[in-house]
């Protein structure tokens, strides 16, 4: 007879803010430890569109809003749920900084532009 240990399944990252723009990109979550066999449940269907691909989560946003994701392993009966939270969210801040504190007008210069979610948490 063989004994295997697993951890308790995982997902991360655990808290992300994603970009909801005109060109809809699709995220990566990743399923950590477990026993390979998942059911993931979202909290707001109307929010994603989400598709699992082994231990890969791939969510395109569809809506602004709040979403909870459940990792359930579904050989483990006992062990714990794994969860995510995500803010689906539009650009609320933007700042500039640029390497002097005047632009004259008419001049080019390399500026740094830095975005913010609707919880002045910044972007990737």
């Amino acid at each position: 007879m063989t004994v295997e240990v697993v951890r308790n399944v995982d997902v991360e990252p655990k808290f992300k803010s994603l970009y909801i723009g005109s060109h809809q990109q699709t995220y990566r979550l990743r399923i950590l430890h477990g026993s390979g066999a998942f059911a993931v449940t979202v909290n707001n269907t109307k929010l994603v569109d989400l598709v699992q691909k082994d231990r890969d989560i791939l969510l395109t946003p569809k809506e602004l809003g709040g979403l909870k994701i459940m990792v359930e392993d579904l050989e483990l009966p006992q062990s714990q749920i794994a969860t995510a939270e995500l803010l689906i969210s539009d650009i609320a801040k933007l700042t500039l900084w640029a390497p002097l504190t005047l632009i004259e007008k008419g001049d080019d210069m390399i500026l740094t532009v830095s975005a913010y979610d609707a919880f002045l948490n910044q972007f990737d």
